[in-house]
């Protein structure tokens, strides 16, 4: 019975989405981000016009995650955010600053990313990747 948390895939898909977000986290740190800041920094710039409900279905962010750290986002002077068509639609989009960050902290995180590839080889990098874009699709 024990043996059956210890290959539980939830279990160890946290643990493991954890760690790499620490390791993300920790190239990041001194520039004030984390890394699901610079991911929603990232789907902003690519996904103008989409509201925050949009963003947080096509980056799998929990809505109110990303509405928190859109929030952070915005009174660091690296996002803005207006009211879309829609009842309660929120359009983001980043401000000068944002766009300049994102530009600067990009060489950080393709390091963050090779670190990463180096450690677990490229093909398994790349199998880990497209088993968990396959999973995210289910």
């Amino acid at each position: 019975m024990a043996d059956d948390f210890t290959q539980c895939m939830v279990s160890n898909s946290r643990m493991a989405a954890r760690a790499i977000t620490r390791r993300y986290d920790a190239y990041l740190r001194p520039h004030g981000l984390t890394a699901t800041q610079l991911s929603l920094l990232g789907a902003v710039q690519q996904s103008p016009g989409a509201t925050v409900s949009a963003l947080a279905e096509a980056r799998g962010f929990d809505r109110t995650t990303l509405i928190r750290n859109l929030d952070k986002l915005e009174a660091a002077g690296l996002a803005a955010s207006a009211r879309g068509g829609g009842r309660n639609g929120r359009i983001a989009e980043l401000t000068p600053k944002g766009k300049a960050l994102l530009t600067q902290l990009l060489p950080l995180w393709r390091q963050a990313q090779a670190d990463l590839r180096a450690e677990l080889s490229s093909s398994t990098f790349d199998d880990s990747v497209n088993m968990l874009r396959r999973l995210a699709k289910v």
